[in-house]
Order: structure tokens, then C-alpha cells, then sequence
């Protein structure tokens, strides 16, 4: 028996972001060709990104399975991976953020935006990623970039915590990840600007 057409519509506004974005989307033939190769740039760099960055999973899971180990078993806490687990989470949070947009993985308040037809939808979100997106990530992007080379420079170190780690490295992955954030925002605005135009969105 086939599906009520309502529970469609319903599972595509479960998945109204995520329907847009990745590497192996077929793009329509009707977009402009420096379009459809910004985006599949952007996106394949984003998705290996954000391959690469789940990676980090492993020792910050190793790193609480050890600690708890040590602590329950051996009565023998650890002074490093608390910090471990931290900075790692931190950095894998940040790096990732370009493959969570591209994915549609940030939260959306979309209850009104759902029931937009599809150009109007992309003429919100072009307006969004230029006017807001963009100026506010590049600010970041800016003070970011300060905030870690200040870091660099001094040899940093955390104040919190009495195994005392260097912490440039989870400050430079901000600005890094603002940076894959930023360049992801170009993939999305080619993405907007298409919907906006064709009525559509591309993929």
C-alpha cells in the first residue's frame, strides 16, 4: 500500500537542510558550471574534513576509558586525560563545523520557514548568508586568528589544570574551523542563489 502523500511531506521537513548539501549530489545541468564546481569542491573538502575529524573520537574515548580504569581499579587517577578528552572534543566540535552545515546538521528554527515555497526559502537564506553569515564569520575568523598566534607566541599553557597543557593547538583549531565554516558558507550561498533563481533547490 502506497504512503500518504502527508508522511512525505513530512520526513522531507525532518530533513528539509540536509536534502542539499554533499560531495555526491547530482547538481542540476541548468546551473551556472563555476556554480556546481565551487560546490562540489567546497562540500568533497568539508566531507574529508569532517571524515578526518571524527577520527579524534578514538583517543578521547580512550582517553575516559583509561582515566576510569585507572581511578576504579587501580585507585590511581590520571592529571592528563581529563584535559585530553577536553581539548580534543573542543577541536573536533570547531573542525567539524563546515561538514555540520554542509550536512545540515546545525539546529534551524525552520517551523516557519518549512511552509515557504522553495524560492522563497533560498531568497531567505541567500539574504541570511551574505548579510549575517558571512560579515560575522569573517569578524570571527579575524579575532580568532589573533587569539591563536597570541597563544603561539606566549607558549600558552592552561591555568586550569595541574598537568598544565599547551593550548595553542585547540585555539588554532578555532580559527581553522571558522575558516572551513566560512568557505562552506560559499558552497551554501551558490546553493541559495540557485533556489532563489530557479525556483528550486539544487540538489
Amino acid at each position: 500500500m502506497a504512503e500518504p502523500k502527508d508522511n512525505a511531506l513530512e520526513i522531507g521537513d525532518e530533513l528539509l537542510a540536509e536534502r542539499r548539501g554533499g560531495p555526491d549530489a547530482q547538481l542540476p545541468d541548468d546551473m551556472h558550471p563555476m556554480a556546481k564546481r565551487i560546490i562540489h569542491n567546497i562540500d568533497t573538502m568539508n566531507d574529508w574534513v569532517g571524515k578526518l575529524v571524527c577520527l579524534m573520537v578514538v583517543p578521547i574515548i580512550f582517553a575516559m576509558v583509561y582515566e576510569v580504569i585507572a581511578r576504579k581499579f587501580f585507585v590511581a587517577p590520571t592529571l592528563w586525560s581529563f584535559d585530553v578528552s577536553r581539548m580534543l572534543y573542543g577541536m573536533s566540535f570547531m573542525l567539524g563545523a563546515g561538514y555540520g552545515l554542509m550536512r545540515g546538521l546545525h539546529i534551524r528554527a525552520d517551523f516557519i520557514y518549512r511552509g515557504f515555497s522553495e524560492r522563497t526559502q533560498g531568497r531567505v537564506d541567500l539574504i541570511l548568508y551574505v548579510v549575517l553569515f558571512m560579515p560575522s564569520m569573517m569578524f570571527l575568523l579575524y579575532a580568532g586568528y589573533e587569539f591563536a598566534l597570541k597563544s603561539i607566541l606566549q607558549g600558552e599553557r592552561a591555568g586550569d589544570s595541574t598537568w598544565a597543557p599547551i593550548v595553542w593547538p585547540v585555539k588554532s583549531a578555532l580559527a581553522i574551523g571558522v575558516f572551513f565554516l566560512l568557505v562552506q558558507g560559499i558552497s551554501e550561498i551558490c546553493k541559495s542563489w540557485y533556489a532563489a533563481t530557479r525556483g528550486k533547490w539544487p540538489v
